[in-house]
């Protein structure tokens, strides 16, 4: 999954860096980062696109296509902020690269895969690629700026994410219209070798902090706890029922995030997700209303170009631009979201938001056989991206200014963590929706468009359990 909301979410990351001392090249360290950081969203949206190819070419079923998108979340969700800490120790250039080098191993393992399960080994590299290369740019592009001009830098780094996550899936339908959805990750590599070469070259030599702690212990019970849930979730929605296997996924699952809550409380402030940080109303709050915003954002994002080319029969390329008003629409609106948070407050916008998202999702329920994209398609994702414009920045503000200035960037990182792991679940109750086919796919599609609009409209319930009060403008540490 990618779009610019999740850019805007990721943000925080580079915004809550403090300076480092005699950081020099910085326009190349931001060309450098931004290359990087592109990747991150660009696989997922190119995904979405293909999904139908590459369930038909593979003779997929629903639970295979599943995990062929989850494969990439999982580590994505589990992993990004452990991937930030193994930055402070071993370099954050370092580890930039070496995600950067998974990510690449992963597309080629794509583009070659001649089984189901080297396909889903590809996505996991993929996905363990984009959790190391996303914190570790944003630290070092935080890093080379100053106070004052360090958030037009993130600017223009979300700017490159956005334009990329927007074009691509337009690249990858042209040529899924014309040639093999293997292509479209293939196309990839040489991006991949650029920005090795720029990376290694623009980037400054960091010094490791071998002090720093790594929780790996977390990250393991993290990834299991995740997975196991992800399973048992995916079997039943394929109509598995509660059989043994179900039972003992869901059983791990649940373990492994117990294990990961008693391991994160005896480890305190240098955990993970250190547990005071959840001591603040605002926090649990403005996660929990990520959680399910962006589950439902999922759902539209994966499920709109499959019923496009599934349903509707309508071109690949079609599908791949039905996003991109949508990147344009929240990358405009968001800036204007600050205005309304400095006149109603912190609550009004992402009330708001949550509510116009809602609406959107209910649109989308007049989706049939017969749609086209400008009449049908086209104003469900208008109000979605409406109603995320509104929600994204001032919530990622929110999580910013919730704790203190020297925990900001653990909050933002749990933040993006728990947008993928929102949309990993959504992922996993979507089963039903694809195996489907004909009129029995737009039944299954609007059922899931109804879901998604019952869990904005609890988005916007989360709301209330946020602390009432002024918005506080995020002021970047120099």
């Amino acid at each position: 999954m990618s779009s610019a909301s999740l850019i805007l979410t990721d943000r925080g990351l580079a915004l809550s860096e403090p300076r480092a001392i005699g950081a020099q090249g910085r326009t190349k360290v931001l060309a450098a980062s931004s290359l990087g950081g592109c990747l991150v969203f660009v696989s997922s949206a190119v995904v979405t696109v293909a999904l139908a190819a590459i369930g038909r070419d593979m003779h997929l079923s629903p639970l295979d296509l599943q995990w062929v998108m989850n494969a990439e979340l999982l580590p994505l969700a589990a992993l990004t902020l452990v991937a930030g800490a193994l930055g402070d120790r071993f370099g954050r250039k370092r580890i930039f690269l070496a995600g950067i080098g998974l990510y690449g191993l992963g597309a080629a393992a794509i583009g070659f895969a001649p089984s189901l399960a080297s396909l889903i080994v590809g996505r996991f590299l993929q996905g363990l690629g984009e959790a190391v290369i996303l914190p570790n740019s944003l630290s070092v592009l935080g890093r080379a700026f100053s106070a004052d001009k360090k958030a037009r830098a993130v600017g223009i780094w979300s700017a490159a994410a956005a334009i990329a996550s927007g074009v691509a899936p337009a690249i990858a339908g042209a040529i899924l219209d014309h040639g093999s959805w293997r292509t479209t990750f293939l196309m990839l590599l040489p991006f991949v070798a650029s920005a090795l070469a720029v990376g290694a070259v623009w980037i400054p030599k960091d010094s490791p902090a071998g002090h720093a702690g790594v929780d790996v212990r977390g990250a393991v019970l993290s990834t299991v706890g995740l997975g196991g849930l992800g399973a048992g979730l995916t079997s039943l929605t394929n109509g598995s029922g509660p059989n043994l296997w179900v039972l003992v996924t869901l059983i791990v699952g649940l373990g492994g995030l117990v294990g990961t809550i008693v391991t994160q409380r005896r480890l305190g402030d240098n955990a993970m997700l250190p547990p005071s940080l959840f001591a603040s109303r605002s926090v649990v709050g403005a996660n929990l209303f990520t959680a399910l915003l962006y589950g439902s954002f999922t759902v539209m994002l994966t499920l709109i170009p499959f019923v496009m080319i599934r349903g509707a029969h309508l071109p690949m390329l079609v599908a791949g631009l039905a996003f991109i008003p949508l990147q344009v629409l929240i990358t405009v609106v968001s800036p204007l979201a600050g205005m309304l948070c400095r006149r109603f407050g912190r609550r009004l916008p992402l009330f708001a938001g949550g509510a116009v998202a809602a609406s959107g999702c209910t649109m989308a329920l007049r989706v049939g056989p017969n749609a086209t994209y400008w009449a049908d398609i086209f104003p469900s994702t208008l109000l979605l991206a409406l109603g995320m414009g509104l929600a994204i920045a001032p919530l990622t503000t929110l999580v910013l200014t919730s704790v203190e200035s020297d925990r900001a960037g653990t909050a933002s990182g749990i933040n993006s963590a728990v947008s993928r792991a929102g949309s990993l679940f959504a992922i996993a109750l979507l089963g039903g929706v694809l195996q489907q086919d004909g009129p029995q796919l737009f039944s299954g599609f609007h059922m899931a468009m109804a879901a998604a609009a019952v869990a904005c409209v609890l988005a916007t319930l989360a709301v209330f359990i946020i602390e009432p009060g002024p918005h506080v403008d995020f002021i970047p540490r120099d």
